[in-house]
């Protein structure tokens, strides 16, 4: 990967000098020949000036040994001929080729100037050719006197040239940086991307431990980082929960396991046997089937799809209390129900009859008979709440926090039972995206809350992705 980055950023910097260097090496070549030409012509009119007062005048030897200090200052050739015949001549120039004498012919009222493309005594040259100003005061007569100056296209070559090598240097200083730093950045981004790439084989090959590197990289690789932090976290839990899960589903199992064993050795060897001798042996059956029973459930739950639907919790809770009253009246315990008539909620579909059941069946084992039992749905806030509040024995704090685990039974606890009900009843709520929670009730007892997201039982909506029903 670095080497792709790094030859894509290498070749982004090519594309780029080529866009930047050709460009600006034709423009200073074209500014080059214009103001080459612009400068010559300028010069051109001032010395055609001092010229033409000089020879006026007769001061031919004056105006010769200008021309020549001038054409060693800037390379210039200077000629100057009238009637075909040769008045000054810089010390360069002994004779004057066809194409000159040509252009000085045919000058005009109006200056030319341009490019000689060949000359049988320089080469190229640029030039300018214009008669020498004509004014009746001066001694001699120079009506007909053309000034013709030149310079060679060679030194604004050598010059243009020096301009390409110039821009072709500094192509080359930039491609070098581009690639040290095109070097720097694809190591910068690959260092991380490799420590995270060796994080992930580490925890696919079962070192849960070892987390990706969150200090270094861009953000956008940090949050990588993070994500596959929290995904290993939370596979250790899940590994961690499963193994609990075998060792305690283990130890529940076995119980039962060996009490039936040990009956089903008693009526082997026991001589003759009655129905009643069966009777342990159905009651551990009983509870055996019961456990397992608890066990799919958990199971089925955690692949179960959290799809939510909006449900009138008021009216399940209602109808829950009128399924458990006749098992009420017959242990002698009050059960009723209170709060909103109606109360919109999202749960998944089916989940709050079972938890309503699950929290009504450990409040019938907590409750005496005499005591009573509340079901109570009502909004708090944004949310829908219902409450199953006895006045049974109560809890402790501690006992409130640790009920919800699988398998936790307290100890003062002489129910049959396999201590998955509450776990059940927490697992279906989360789900569900709700929250269920022991509190301590005013009569002594406990209030077994269940809290889910409230919204209005007419409506249909989407909730984080998952699809809702109405």
């Amino acid at each position: 990967m670095r080497r792709r980055l790094l030859a894509g950023f290498i070749l982004f910097a090519v594309v780029a000098m080529v866009l930047l260097v050709i460009p600006v090496g034709y423009t200073l070549n074209s500014n080059a020949n214009s103001s080459t030409l612009s400068a010559l012509r300028r010069d051109t009119g001032a010395l055609a000036a001092v010229l033409a007062n000089d020879i006026g005048r007769n001061h031919l030897q004056a105006a010769i040994r200008f021309s020549d200090t001038y054409s060693r200052a800037t390379k210039r050739q200077i000629l100057v001929l009238r009637e075909g015949r040769t008045l000054i001549a810089s010390k360069h120039r002994q004779a004057v080729d066809e194409e000159i004498a040509r252009l000085a012919h045919s000058v005009g009222a109006t200056p030319l100037s341009g490019v000689i493309p060949r000359s049988s005594v320089e080469g190229a040259q640029y030039y300018v050719a214009m008669r020498l100003p004509y004014d009746r005061s001066n001694v001699a007569r120079i009506d007909q006197a053309v000034l013709v100056v030149t310079f060679p296209v060679t030194i604004v070559t050598r010059a243009v040239h020096g301009n390409w090598r110039n821009l072709a240097l500094y192509g080359l200083v930039m491609l070098l940086a581009a690639v040290g730093f095109g070097f720097l950045i694809s190591t910068s981004l690959t260092r991380p991307l490799r420590r995270i790439g060796r994080a992930v084989e580490a925890i696919g090959a079962g070192e849960l431990r070892i987390r990706a590197p969150v200090d270094e990289g861009p953000p956008e690789l940090r949050r990588l980082a993070e994500s596959i932090n929290a995904m290993s976290a939370r596979l250790v839990e899940l590994l961690e929960a499963q193994t609990t899960f075998v060792e305690d589903a283990s130890h529940q199992l076995r119980t039962p396991l060996t009490a039936l064993q040990l009956h089903l050795e008693n009526l082997q060897y026991g001589g003759e046997t009655g129905p009643d001798d069966f009777i342990p042996v159905l009651s551990e059956l009983s509870r055996l089937r019961r456990l397992v029973e608890s066990l799919l459930e958990l199971a089925r739950n955690e692949s179960r799809p959290a799809i939510l639907s909006v449900i009138d919790l008021a009216a399940i809770a209602r109808s829950r209390v009128d399924y458990w009253r006749p098992l009420a009246a017959e242990h002698g315990i009050t059960l009723d129900s209170s709060g909103s008539p109606e109360l919109g909620a999202l749960a998944i579909d089916g989940v709050m009859e079972q938890v309503i059941d699950n929290l009504l069946a450990n409040a019938f084992d907590a409750t005496p008979s005499g005591g009573r039992i509340v079901v109570d749905a009502r909004n708090a806030d944004e949310h829908a709440e219902v409450h199953v509040i006895d006045n049974g024995v109560g809890m402790s704090p501690a006992n409130r926090r640790l009920a919800l685990r699988r398998f936790w039974r307290a100890r003062e606890n002489t129910a049959e039972g396999s201590g998955l009900g509450l776990a059940i009843a927490e697992q279906l709520v989360r789900l569900s995206g709700g929250s269920i929670e022991l509190r301590e009730a005013p009569s002594g007892g406990v209030d077994a809350t269940v809290t889910l997201r409230r919204v209005n039982p007419n409506v249909s909506m989407s909730i984080d992705g998952a699809s809702v029903d109405e």
